[in-house]
């Protein structure tokens, strides 16, 4: 009920100058000065519109002037028409009361019609600016319209003093003063107007996100105002009657204004205003310079070939219709630019983002971070389904699996018909899902880059994952195997070799059954020597007592001396024979190619991880094929990296890394 007392309280004076306007006017429908109904209809209809508008903006937003505001921009013209009927009929046989002081009231009353605009542009959207200033300026503005009324009313040059003004109220000056009290009244509307709209300039400039775009819309729907009210002058200085010179500005005021500050407060994202003013200005900047340019042509083949020429007015006009297409394109650029810069700029980053990324100056999974940044928008999120992935399940551009949250603004991404993504505002409202459309369909090369990129790392990193398992498998075999020949086949050998051996004790050495055990014995214990070096290939028996150990056994009887500095470092049994076999295969490469005096091996932590490092002084100048080969394999093997450093004639180096020790 609160809110219900407000409203009426905002539009009870604009309602009760409307309905009193319209009771005038039916007044002079159907009395002295013989309005047609029509006329009365259509004033009704049109005035309406604005102050039914603005009591329903008053109910649905109590808290903004907004609405009474608007209001007046029906009330006040509707009691400018009153008072015009009203003072007419000083030249009927029965005049209304009042009608002489009205008739004279009337020669400026039109100044009024501006009041609706003048404080919708000082109050929208959120009412009056702070500062004893801005109050200042809407008490200008009353006093410069009020000035401009009682000049055009009661000041009248001598020589045209109107017959029906009553001269006891009227001030009779010389034309020069009359001319100079008139332009100086004119000065102080005008300034008083640009006051006024220089309030909608400031609260753009300090506004927000949301305050912009409503006045953009109030810009959208006011912006024709002042130029058909100026186009309204300039058709009554030529003599055209009031209600065909003034039409348009009163259309404009009366309907374009209501329906654009309706939208603005009620639903300011409803469509793409920054589109509709940029197009609007552009088709208005086009009009103006087409039909400037087709005047310029009819006059100058009047002046080259005589007026009414039937040929050069087929001319101009052919050459304006060939000249409108790229005006036209070349005006919505600009205007574009100039009304909506943002989405200028927006375009600008994005293009030079793909631009960058095109030539391999940027990667495509800054994206998401450009996104964020062009649109304002720190909670969203870039999420794409990679294209092996499985039905329905999403991933962030490091491969980490995401949902998506249940009813949050998304904006789908498809690829050939499928889809490839989406992205994920973390601020909901329609202009951010327009403005994240358009981004995604102008980065639509880098997302698509980056979500191959990353189904690629994802196969390369399982391919590493199953070749790791698989050495880690072949690992676990190889000790199996060469504990089974330790302990299974070695061993029984070796039973056989002592129970020949005691046989052949029993036996007199000169019997030659005595040489044939003897014989065999030696061939088993050969076969117990081949089985050992078969199970030190298989895994080294020195790696039985830790990988620093098994190093330092290995270099331990090298014939170049070797520095050694291996750090305790827990290893898998895959990394530490893989290590070893890097140190053992780097040091026989350098032992039967580079002629070095001196070795140097390290091993240690590197990262998460283990580093292998051998180096030598020799000739250097080695190549990968140098027994590396499948060396290099048996590292890549278990997800680590061998390199080869080796410049002519200053040694060579041979790292290997392995992501993870352990």
């Amino acid at each position: 009920m609160a809110a219900i007392s407000r409203v009426r309280a905002g539009v009870a004076l604009p309602g009760l100058v409307f309905a009193g306007a319209c009771v005038a006017r039916a007044g002079a429908t159907f009395g002295a000065r013989g309005v047609s109904p029509a006329d009365w209809a259509v004033t009704v209809a049109l005035l309406g519109v604005p102050v039914a508008t603005g009591y329903l903006l008053r109910l649905r937003a109590p808290g903004t002037p907004v609405g009474t505001a608007l209001s007046w921009v029906g009330a006040a013209p509707a009691a400018v028409f009153a008072v015009e009927d009203w003072g007419e009929t000083v030249t009927a046989p029965h005049p209304w009361p009042g009608a002489e002081i009205l008739y004279m009231l009337k020669l400026g009353a039109w100044v009024w019609n501006l009041a609706g605009f003048a404080a919708l542009c000082l109050v929208f959207p959120d009412g009056l600016l702070p500062g004893r200033g801005w109050r200042i300026a809407a008490a200008g503005a009353v006093v410069a319209g009020v000035g401009l009324n009682l000049t055009m009313s009661f000041v009248q040059p001598a020589d045209e003093v109107d017959p029906h003004l009553q001269e006891r109220f009227v001030l009779v000056v010389p034309r020069p003063a009359a001319f100079t009290l008139a332009g100086v009244a004119f000065a102080g509307v005008l300034a008083a107007l640009v006051v006024c709209v220089s309030a909608v300039v400031v609260r753009y400039r300090r506004g927000g996100a949301v305050v912009r775009e409503q006045l953009r819309w109030l810009m959208l729907g006011a912006g024709a105002v002042p130029v058909l009210l100026a186009a309204g002058w300039a058709a009554e200085m030529l003599g055209a009657p009031l209600g065909v010179a003034y039409l348009g500005f009163l259309v404009a005021m009366v309907a374009a204004v209501p329906g654009a500050i309706a939208v603005a407060v009620l639903r300011h994202d409803l469509f793409d205003v920054d589109r509709l003013l940029g197009a609007t200005l552009a088709w208005l900047l086009t009009s103006l310079l087409s039909a400037a340019t087709f005047a310029v042509l009819v006059y100058g083949t009047a002046v080259l070939a005589g007026a009414g020429t039937r040929a050069g007015l087929t001319g101009a006009a052919f050459a304006t219709a060939i000249c409108l297409p790229p005006t036209h394109r070349v005006l919505h650029g600009l205007a574009g630019r100039l009304v909506d810069r943002e989405r200028t700029v927006v375009h600008a980053r994005v293009g030079e983002f793909v631009r960058r990324v095109r030539d391999g100056e940027a990667e495509p999974e800054e994206a998401e971070e450009l996104m964020r940044s062009v649109l304002g928008d720190p909670g969203l999120r870039l999420l794409v389904r990679l294209p092996s992935g499985a039905s329905g399940a999403y991933v962030d551009l490091a491969g980490d699996p995401a949902e998506v949250p249940a009813g949050a603004a998304r904006v789908p991404l498809t690829a050939g018909g499928a889809e490839a993504g989406v992205i994920v505002l973390g601020a909901a409202s329609a202009r951010g899902l327009r403005r994240a459309r358009e981004v995604a369909s102008q980065a639509r090369l880098p997302i698509e880059v980056s979500r191959l990129r990353l189904e690629l790392r994802t196969a390369l990193e399982e391919t590493r994952s199953s070749r790791a398992r698989l050495a880690l498998a072949a690992a676990a075999e190889r000790e199996r195997l060469a504990r089974d020949l330790h302990d299974g086949a070695q061993q029984q050998i070796i039973a056989v070799g002592m129970r020949l051996r005691s046989a052949q004790r029993a036996l007199d050495p000169a019997q030659p059954v005595h040489r044939d055990l003897e014989a065999a014995v030696d061939a088993l214990a050969g076969t117990v020597a081949d089985l050992r070096r078969l199970a030190h290939g298989v895994r080294p028996g020195r790696l039985e007592d830790g990988l620093p150990a098994a190093l330092r056994a290995l270099v331990a009887g090298c014939p170049v001396p070797v520095r050694i500095e291996v750090a305790d470092v827990a290893a898998s049994e895959a990394v530490a024979t893989t290590a070893y076999f890097v140190v053992a295969e780097a040091v026989a490469n350098t032992l039967k190619h580079a002629r070095a005096s001196a070795i140097r091996v390290v091993v240690g932590p590197h990262g998460g991880g283990l580093r292998v490092e051998v180096s030598d002084d020799g000739a250097g100048g080695a190549r990968p094929a140098f027994g590396l080969t499948s060396v290099r394999d048996r590292v890549a093997s278990i997800g680590g990296e061998l390199t080869v450093h080796s410049p002519a004639g200053a040694g060579t180096t041979i790292r290997a890394t392995f992501r993870c020790a352990s």
